[in-house]
């Protein structure tokens, strides 16, 4: 893991570099300190009378070395924090990035919510973690290597005395924060869990008052809330133990140094060190403290930095998601016509639940191709296999006769434009919602897209016209007017195939026909995939795929298949209309 988050700190090691620089000297100066002013005291309390030029002297010296080692503790950790900063602005980045380019199949199968939070939450996490560390971790290395070599010039039984208590601190944080690690990486996991509920209800918060169950999404909420608490609340008690623990320590430490040094000043021992004096106590009790500032410090973030590697955990498990195959030395599909053909395809989500088999069909340019039967027949995932949301198992599906396969996904891709049955828009004008459909499309190319949708009347009335901003999720809209400028949408894409997945359900029926006549404007000359419940909009069609556990059982025409009796007219007979 540390690894990983080193990847991304590499790019910005002269700033590191630099920050660790200006901890080091920071720590370097305030050692300095301690010796000015044992001296300081001693020219205090001389036996002659108080030394005031040295007194003086040595306060000028202190005050001058404290100053400068304020001023680079300053500098030191905005410039680390600025590092950790970037380091996880390029996490973000590359995270994000990598997400777009997952196949359907994770999202299919992850929390968007869950999702979310790893981009927002376990980022901010690796900020703070990463952001506190950089300074404790360098000036600490100085300040517990410099202070220790002071001690021993000092008097090294002293040095001795607190250098054995040391490890025992240490064994105290390394204990506590192994057992806490799990704990962290279970709290964020239930951040996650939490951020998917919520996001889950909130964007389907009219279903949720539409069947009156606030209730339950307030206790389900409750219920992971309790134990996102009852996990936090271990993790931080034991992340908190740390501090405290290292501080008895140390605090014997320091207790031990005055003590010794006081009996050495008494009874007039060096003990291999300097003369022991008010001012040398001072020195070493100053040192003592010193030595054990960085160990607390280290302590007192060690919750960030645990939250941080759990944050860090989590990040580089989206990042190590395979992503859609290599498209290396693929061509591109060039100027489709529409030709679509499918031929003996095999698929299913889940290996040991096939879904289709044996599937074959095919659809000439310009033709009209309904796709009907009961609900988890295979319908949509027909439509997934023709774009390449997801690879047949088997089997091959062609446009204009090129295996699908042998050609770059966005090229393929390009050749499609949909209109889903769940509208999707994002917060912007309705202009830039319609033009998502082709970048870059002039205002007259929109407006004639908009007509052709019968959505131009509703937008001129709409208080900004075209640049009226659509809330998040096209929350200021009716369903029928979100529905339209999808529909827009997909018009100005001006795609050789069409794919309609119940297109009009959002649509009032004096709308539907006028839509319909739009459609039937459009769908001229291009191949067009209509996925239907209703069988009364689909008649029209110059071919029909009835679709059931996977399988192709009936094709042919409305009137042809009406003649077989067979499944479709069954479904017809059902009152599936």
């Amino acid at each position: 893991m540390l690894k990983w988050l080193l990847s991304y700190l590499k790019k910005y090691r002269f700033k590191l570099l630099l920050s660790s620089l200006f901890a080091a000297a920071s720590g370097a100066l305030l050692l300095v300190g301690p010796l000015f002013l044992g001296k300081a005291i001693d020219a205090l309390t001389a036996s002659g009378g108080v030394r005031w030029d040295e007194l003086y002297k040595n306060l000028g010296f202190l005050l001058i070395f404290y100053l400068s080692g304020a001023a680079l503790s300053y500098i030191s950790p905005v410039l680390s924090g600025e590092v950790a900063a970037r380091a996880v602005t390029d996490i973000r980045s590359d995270v994000f990035k990598h997400i777009l380019r997952l196949p359907l199949r994770f999202f299919d199968t992850r929390p968007h919510g869950d999702v979310i939070a790893r981009i927002t939450t376990d980022c901010e996490n690796i900020y703070d973690g990463l952001g506190q560390s950089f300074v404790q971790l360098f000036s600490g290395i100085v300040t517990v290597v410099g202070t220790m070599i002071a001690m021993f010039v000092i008097s090294p039984v002293i040095a001795a005395a607190v250098l054995c208590l040391t490890p025992l601190s240490l064994i105290i944080a390394r204990f506590v924060v192994i057992r806490t690690a799990r704990l962290f990486a279970a709290q964020q996991a239930k951040m996650g869990e939490l951020g998917a509920h919520t996001e889950e209800m909130l964007s389907g918060i009219r279903t949720v008052h539409d069947y009156s169950m606030e209730e339950t999404a307030e206790q389900e909420f409750r219920r992971v809330n309790a134990e996102l608490y009852k996990v936090g609340k271990n993790a931080q008690f034991g992340g908190a133990l740390v501090n405290p623990s290292t501080r008895l320590v140390n605090n014997v430490a320091y207790i031990s140094v005055g003590l010794m040094g006081a009996l050495f000043a008494v009874n007039n021992v060096t003990a291999g060190g300097w003369p022991m004096t008010v001012g040398v106590i001072a020195t070493l009790l100053s040192y003592a403290t010193q030595f054990a500032r960085p160990i607390n410090e280290i302590a007192g973030v060690t919750t960030h930095i645990q939250n941080a590697f759990a944050s860090a955990a989590r990040l580089k498990e989206i990042r190590e998601e395979a992503p859609e195959s290599d498209e290396t030395g693929l061509a591109r599909l060039e100027r489709p016509l529409g030709d679509i053909s499918a031929e003996h395809i095999e698929f299913s989500y889940v290996p040991e639940k096939p879904l289709i088999r044996d599937l074959s069909f095919s659809a000439r340019p310009g033709s009209v191709i309904a796709i009907v039967g009961p609900t988890g027949g295979g319908k949509t995932t027909i439509v997934n296999l023709l774009m390449r949301f997801y690879d047949p198992l088997s089997g091959t599906i062609r446009v204009d006769g090129t295996d699908t396969l042998t050609v770059t996904r966005d090229s393929l891709r390009e050749a499609f434009s949909m209109v889903l049955q769940e509208t999707w828009l994002f917060t912007g004008t309705v202009r830039d919602n319609i033009a998502y459909g082709l970048p870059g499309a002039t205002d007259g190319q929109i407006e004639k897209a908009a007509r052709a949708a019968c959505a131009h009347n509703f937008i001129k009335r709409l208080p900004n016209g075209y640049d009226t901003v659509v809330s998040d999720g096209g929350g200021n809209l009716s369903g029928g007017q979100r529905q339209l400028i999808t529909i827009a949408r997909a018009m100005l894409s001006d795609a050789p195939v069409l794919i309609l997945d119940e297109a009009t359900s959002s649509v009032d029926i004096v709308t539907e026909q006028y839509v319909r006549q739009g459609f039937a404007n459009l769908m001229s000359g291009r191949t067009s995939f209509i996925i239907a419940h209703r069988l009364a909009t689909v008649r029209h069609a110059d071919l029909i795929l009835v679709v059931d556990g996977g399988n192709i059982v009936e094709q042919g025409t409305y009137a042809e298949l009406m003649a077989r009796r067979g499944r479709y007219w069954e479904l017809e007979m059902a009152g599936a209309t």
